[in-house]
């Protein structure tokens, strides 16, 4: 994808007010007073730190307005800060610390376990067994990666922030495919002509997706939305037909299998639930804003989804290795 997030910082001249708009360091919003009467910590953090160089957080009205998505989460945003200050701020207490830890926790989850993974496998499993399983973690590793920058840097501008928004959702993109592919591929081991078809129309959806996020395209965010609610929902059809295929649930592979992705699907629509109708903060407003609104609640669950995801592909290898096609309808 040809994006570049620019994370150049402004001349300290040049200060942001909590509406963003550009104001004289001698001359600036209230905030930028009280910053200025230490010089050096004031160069640091600009108009959103105190004297003493300490984070000066923002409530909802304040925030930038490209961040006041969530009119439940009333306190705790981040004004415009410097790219060093962005990175700084990752050990702030805001309402997106635990938005970012959780994914970088997460980060460092699946980076353990493709290591486990492919020394344990190095002994019992092919090249291309290997290649799967390291290959879906590698998508789950940079879907955590690129979801902690977005989060770490969408105080920086309302341009950089669009920015690391597309790389997230290429994170989640990602993520999908690599679920998709390596359920595809172990679901129809021995069925090749129908394994070469799902694998060929999910990479053509992936595609699709994908140029959505292109400027030129000029999609709607609800246009995006529905796509990504489609690709997901589009797995019912390679599950229903891989069970018709294996003979039923009387097979034992679809009795081991077919729960587990059913229990993928239930992870995966509570997270999207929870998402989508802002709770619990829509009912507590302002009692949840650092710690446990839906978009952290959200997090928890994608990396939750992501592990299970993985158990379950591990269960694929084992039984296709142990079993091959013996027991295929």
């Amino acid at each position: 994808m040809a994006f570049e997030c620019h994370l150049e910082d402004d001349s300290i001249e040049r200060l942001m007010d909590c509406n963003g708009n550009s104001k004289d360091a001698d001359g600036g919003s209230s905030l930028a007073s009280s910053a200025m009467s230490s010089p050096a910590k004031a160069a640091r953090c600009g108009p959103f730190c105190d004297g003493k160089g300490r984070p000066l957080l923002l409530t909802y009205n304040e925030a930038p307005p490209y961040l006041q998505f969530n009119p439940f989460i009333l306190s705790g945003y981040r004004g415009y800060l410097s790219t060093k200050m962005c990175i700084e701020s990752v050990f702030w207490w805001t309402n997106e610390t635990i938005n970012i830890w959780s994914h970088i926790f997460g980060w460092m989850l699946f980076l353990g376990l493709t290591l486990y993974d492919l020394l344990l496998l190095n002994f019992h499993a092919s090249t291309v067994d290997k290649a799967i399983v390291g290959g879906l973690l590698i998508c789950f590793q940079a879907c955590m990666i690129l979801s902690s920058l977005y989060h770490t840097f969408s105080c920086r501008s309302e341009k950089v922030y669009d920015c690391f928004l597309t790389y997230d959702l290429f994170g989640i993109s990602l993520s999908l495919l690599a679920i998709y592919m390596s359920g595809i591929y172990y679901a129809f081991w021995c069925h090749k002509a129908w394994q070469t078809f799902y694998l060929t129309t999910v990479g053509l959806i992936f595609g699709l997706a994908m140029s959505l996020h292109v400027p030129r395209v000029g999609a709607s965010a609800n246009m995006k939305l529905f796509t990504f609610v489609g690709w997901a929902a589009y797995g019912v059809v390679p599950t229903f037909h891989w069970t018709v295929v294996m003979g039923g649930l009387d097979n034992p592979m679809v009795q081991l299998l077919l729960p587990r992705v059913m229990g993928m699907y239930a992870i995966s629509g509570v997270a999207f639930l929870i998402y989508v109708t802002k709770f619990p903060e829509r009912l507590l407003n302002g009692s949840v804003d650092y710690l446990g609104h839906s978009h952290q609640w959200w997090h928890l669950l994608v990396v939750l989804a992501l592990y299970y995801w993985h158990n379950t592909g591990i269960q694929y290898v084992e039984y296709r290795m142990n079993h091959g096609c013996g027991y295929n309808g």
